[in-house]
């Protein structure tokens, strides 16, 4: 499914939400406390925009941007620049098994990426085990909305405008009503907060944005 979208992804993203998506991750970035130059991982990366917002705000770090959706990385790849000039990286695989070392990463981010995890617990445990100790990990999603007047608008965007939109735009409007599903399926921010804060993590940072509609956690591994 991502795969079929990859060519219209970031267009939709920057319509549908009105271009606030980029301010999220810029806000998310803007707070990592490590200082640089870090080593930071893009879990879920896609095409490349939470490790741009990065490299923005932090020019001196260094990104890899891992994805299971090899037609996304291949954009992400076109706009860090030629691989033999640039220091960063990009890698097809997958959040519950990484290829990566213990302990090597300064920061992990993860940008609309947990909620599509099939088992959370062994996706936190991953984040985890590529973290140094002290490492960050950075998250910025949608959760299961509630039954407040902001919440129902919420829902009814996702569920209606959306898949409606992305239709027109990628053809794949199937695609866009998985947001919703998604979301439905997935736990609230709290009970997010309470399972990352299980996996040997403690809350340094949380925003809600855009009236609930989107979270941002910034975690630490303890």
């Amino acid at each position: 499914m991502f795969s079929r979208i990859a060519p219209t992804y970031d267009l939709l993203n920057r319509l549908l939400s009105a271009g606030i998506d980029q301010r999220w991750r810029s806000y998310a970035v803007r707070h990592l406390t490590v200082p640089p130059p870090a080593t930071v991982l893009d879990l879920c990366g896609g095409t490349g925009d939470f490790g741009l917002q990065l490299l923005k705000h932090r020019p001196d770090d260094r990104v890899h941007i891992a994805d299971f959706a090899f037609p996304m990385l291949e954009k992400a790849r076109t706009r860090l620049g030629p691989a033999e000039q640039s220091p960063h990286g990009v890698l097809c695989g997958d959040a519950l098994g990484m290829p990566f070392t213990e302990d090597g990463f300064d920061a992990c981010l993860c940008g609309f990426g947990v909620r599509n995890w099939s088992d959370l617990e062994a996706g936190l445990q991953e984040v985890n085990r590529v973290l140094r100790p002290g490492g960050e990990f950075a998250v910025l999603d949608f959760f299961q909305a509630g039954e407040s007047l902001p919440d129902k608008f919420g829902r009814f965007y996702c569920r209606k405008v959306l898949p409606a939109v992305g239709q027109i735009i990628s053809g794949d409007g199937r695609a866009y009503r998985y947001l919703a599903e998604s979301m439905d399926g997935f736990c609230g921010a709290v009970e997010f907060k309470k399972r990352v804060q299980h996996c040997g993590f403690e809350l340094v940072d949380q925003k809600k944005f855009s009236m609930g509609m989107c979270w941002f956690f910034l975690f630490r591994k303890v």
